[in-house]
């Protein structure tokens, strides 16, 4: 009896991936959305069969992926497979919310890695080269309008210089790539695991998370090697900018607790820290004063506990 439900509920799953991988292949906008339900029927299945059964079902989509969709099929079915095994079973074991986020990422990150290695030593495709050359194009036609200098003139190399540090941001772009989109996977999966009343560990709320203290030491170790001004494209200075770049935000999301529970305490509206964590992210290219009076808040938090004496 329970082998034949495994197969039903199989079957009923590579079919509702099958629907939505086609989805995703043939209908662009849609598709996108669709991209990130993707591992959702093989999170399911696997959160009630477990990774085993998974494995085959994987096989399975991977194989039907490949004759629908071709390579394109298959290089969606592989990553989003592989991430549904894993944060399926992290949910069987019943794992903390960030635990499958953790794993999750960590999924995401060997995928997009995987990705990277394929496109260049199979297909011959440099995604970053190609990447860089998309941007520098954009920039020169939009230089031919501002050939007598100024201030626009002065932004366009500023803009060059971004594009040149492309190749040195890859490392905390895939990082970064991997945890949004496994926390977008995550809080769909976590609406339908809810609709069918399957029990699972869901995240605390946001004022209460809070990061190791010894996130603050890797801060200022960063902090420290940025100011010994590691040689322009060493491997030093890699590891200096990504890890300098994710423990800032790091920081800033601590920042971002310490808004939403004075905000708790003080009884405001509930949209309104919400706004403030919009503004301070979409004003951070060109108003960044407002993420670093964040980030400074995440720094005084950890260091000393900040919510703790708000709280009390």
């Amino acid at each position: 009896m329970r082998k034949t439900s495994t197969i039903v509920d199989g079957a009923v799953m590579a079919g509702v991936y099958i629907i939505l991988m086609i989805i995703s292949l043939n209908l662009p906008l849609i598709g996108a959305f669709t991209f990130f339900l993707l591992p959702l029927p093989i999170i399911l299945f696997v959160f009630k069969h477990g990774w085993k059964p998974g494995l085959l079902i994987w096989a399975v989509t991977l194989v039907l992926s490949g004759v629908i969709g071709g390579a394109g099929g298959i290089i969606y079915a592989f990553p989003s497979g592989f991430a549904g095994i894993v944060m399926g079973e992290l949910y069987k074991r019943k794992k903390s919310a960030f635990g499958v986020l953790l794993g999750g990422s960590l999924a995401g990150i060997f995928n997009l890695l995987m990705l990277l290695v394929f496109a260049k030593y199979l297909l011959h495709f440099n995604l970053v080269k190609v990447t860089q050359g998309r941007f520098n194009d954009i920039i020169d036609q939009a230089a031919q309008f501002y050939k007598d200098g100024g201030p626009e003139a002065a932004r366009l190399d500023l803009l060059r210089e971004q594009v040149a540090m492309i190749p040195y941001m890859l490392p905390i772009s895939i990082i970064i790539g991997a945890v949004l989109s496994t926390l977008l996977t995550q809080w769909l999966a976590s609406l339908v695991l809810k609709r069918m009343r399957m029990e699972y560990r869901t995240f605390p709320p946001f004022r209460e998370w809070s990061f190791p203290k010894s996130f603050l030491w890797y801060y200022i170790l960063a902090l420290v090697l940025t100011l010994t001004g590691p040689e322009h494209g060493s491997g030093l200075y890699i590891l200096t900018i990504n890890l300098y770049i994710i423990l800032s935000l790091v920081l800033v999301v601590q920042g971002l607790t310490v808004i939403f529970s004075y905000a708790k305490k003080k009884q405001w509206p509930k949209a309104l820290p919400v706004f403030l964590a919009v503004l301070v992210i979409f004003t951070s290219s060109f108003l960044p004063i407002l993420m670093e009076v964040v980030k400074f808040l995440g720094i005084i938090d950890l260091g000393f506990e900040l919510k703790k004496r708000i709280n009390t």
